[in-house]
């Protein structure tokens, strides 16, 4: 199975003084909006997802690089922990010292001409992070939905592109689970669920890291019932 990925874009960037944010063990702290801004800058690959997904239900503001948003990364798969990742780091590290130990007299001296170059800058986004996920490799969306008010009725699921055009409706079978096929080459974006007496919620799969087995609860619409009383000016 192909591994799932992931994009990170800052959609509205901070431009709150960086220079002037409290230094805090994550980065900085932005007295504008009371919350620690997450500095990125200087992360690897696997720590910026590491993070970003264990915390992926909470608000985060961070601080990248431009080339670290204009890229997609790899989720890693769920059986291999950051453990068992340190492992094999640190196995390579000890593999390399190992090597670096052989006296100098086994080795090939080579004589390597060095240039004075100057580093540009890099250009540096802050702000509140979105996460955007790739389900191109999956085939089916489908989960179960609950009714919060209990009352059973007919649920419709329908499948929405990306322009909001309506693909197809499903109605949820009688425990209350569904499945759709996906067709990607006409870019499907979303799921609408609704049922009679209860508000609609629609789940944008970019916001989702699998799309099967989701749950989806529909909260009941507030009714007022008693006799009408008619007034006129």
């Amino acid at each position: 199975m192909k591994p799932k990925k992931v994009n990170y874009q800052i959609e509205e960037p901070c431009h709150a003084d960086w220079d002037q944010m409290k230094p805090e063990a994550q980065g900085r702290f932005c007295s504008s909006c009371s919350k620690t801004v997450v500095d990125f800058s200087a992360m690897s690959d696997f720590s910026i997802v590491n993070y970003l997904e264990n915390n992926k239900h909470q608000s985060v503001c961070g601080r990248f690089a431009e080339d670290q948003l204009d890229k997609t990364y790899l989720l890693p798969k769920q059986n291999h922990s950051p453990f068992q990742f340190d492992l094999k780091a640190v196995a390579l590290g000890l593999a390399l010292s190992t090597f670096s130990a052989i006296p100098s007299q086994a080795q090939t001296s080579t004589l390597v001409e060095q240039h004075d170059s100057i580093q540009e800058p890099r250009v540096m986004i802050q702000g509140a992070v979105a996460m955007s996920y790739d389900h191109s490799n999956e085939k089916f969306v489908s989960g179960k939905i609950k009714l919060d008010g209990g009352h059973s009725g007919i649920i419709k699921i329908t499948l929405v592109d990306g322009s909001s055009v309506e693909l197809l409706s499903v109605t949820a079978s009688k425990n209350n689970t569904f499945k759709i096929p996906l067709d990607w080459s006409k870019n499907p974006a979303s799921i609408r669920i609704s049922a009679p007496g209860y508000g609609s919620e629609t789940i944008y799969f970019s916001n989702h890291q699998a799309l099967g087995n989701l749950t989806v609860t529909l909260h009941e619409r507030p009714m007022i019932k008693g006799k009408v009383v008619r007034q006129t000016n």
